[in-house]
Order: C-alpha cells, then structure tokens, then sequence
C-alpha cells in the first residue's frame, strides 16, 4: 500500500509542501499521544490548522497518513544493524531502554491500525524488507530467512506481553533478567551453532 496520497509530493508548491509537512507532524504528534485509534482526520487537521479535506488531499486516508508518519518496524531495524553476535540482548535491551513509554505508545498505536485494509499488507512487507531481509543476509548457515522471520516474531510477542497484555510477570520483572533469558533465547534461532 502506498501513503494513499492523491497528490504527487514532487507537483506540490512550496506552500503545498508546508501543508504536507504540517499535517504530517501533528499526525506524528496525536498519533504519539493518542493511538490511533484516538487521533481522528478532524483532530489531525485541527492541530495542523488545516482543513480536515486536506489531509484526505494529501494523504488518501487516515491509514495512509499513518503509513507516510511513522516508523513501523519501531527501530527495530535500526536496532538489527549491529553485531549478529549479541543481536538477541540487545533486540530486548532495546524493549527495556528509557525510550520504552514512547516505544509503547508507538506500539499500541501500530497494533491499533494494523488491522485496517491495506495496513496489514503494508507492515508485512516492511517487515520483511527493513528487518527480515537484511538480518537474513547476515545470518550464516540454513533457512536464514526462517530464523530471522521467527526471532523478530519472538521479539513481537514480546511487545505484547509488555506493552498490549501487560502480563505483570514479564512488566514487573527484573528487566536485566528479561534481557538474559529472552534475549537469549532469541540468540539461540539468530546463531544456533554458537
């Protein structure tokens, strides 16, 4: 799925940009704050100062707006581009890391949308293009792929458990002792010989 925009970014005026970019940024801003479910078109509009067609212009749809805004993969794929070796604690450090109440906010607002038309499909190929894909390559030995698709499925489940379901035994645990035995574990799939 592509941002839905109906109008071509390269064909906007300089003021044509500015209202793109504005709106963009409250979208960032509500979606940050509210989920997505709760940042309506008419919110988004109003904290752009724009009026609320103009984001449908721009953008196609709340969905598509949503999908040009934000970072999907969470930085997970950003997180992915260090060592192979120690990719496991470090994939769950980064759950844990003082940036976790906005990380959780943008969680819960990417679980919100994720089963809209389109967005489903969108988040799986990004998926697959920024995190599955690159750490495959990296990954020696057999079905790359498969390790790499079933260790970042570990590290989502583990979003769940932290950010959606809220278990109290994984929230309220040693986050150090989290980091051991489920980064660990998701080692294990990233470098089986080691």
């Amino acid at each position: 799925m592509t941002s839905g925009a109906t109008t071509s970014v390269a064909a906007l005026t300089p003021a044509g940009r500015a209202t793109r970019e504005s709106i963009a940024d409250a979208a960032r801003r509500l979606f940050a704050e509210r989920g997505f479910d709760g940042a309506s078109v008419r919110a988004i509009a109003a904290e752009a100062g724009i009026d609320p067609a103009l984001v449908i212009r721009h953008f196609g749809s709340k969905e598509g707006l949503y999908l040009s805004t934000e970072d999907t993969t969470l930085g997970i794929s950003t997180v992915l581009e260090g060592p192979v070796e120690s990719a496991g604690r470090r994939l769950v450090g980064y759950l844990f890391g003082p940036g976790q109440p906005a990380l959780r906010r943008r969680y819960v607002a990417l679980a919100q949308a994720a089963h809209r038309d389109g967005v489903r499909e969108e988040l799986v190929r990004r998926s697959a293009d920024e995190c599955v894909a690159p750490l495959a390559a990296r990954l020696t030995g057999p079905d790359a792929e498969l390790r790499a698709s079933l260790a970042l499925g570990q590290v989502a489940g583990l979003l769940n458990l932290l950010f959606l379901q809220r278990t109290p035994a994984v929230v309220d645990a040693d986050p150090e002792t989290v980091i051991a035995r489920y980064g660990d574990a998701v080692q294990r799939l990233l470098t089986p010989e080691g």
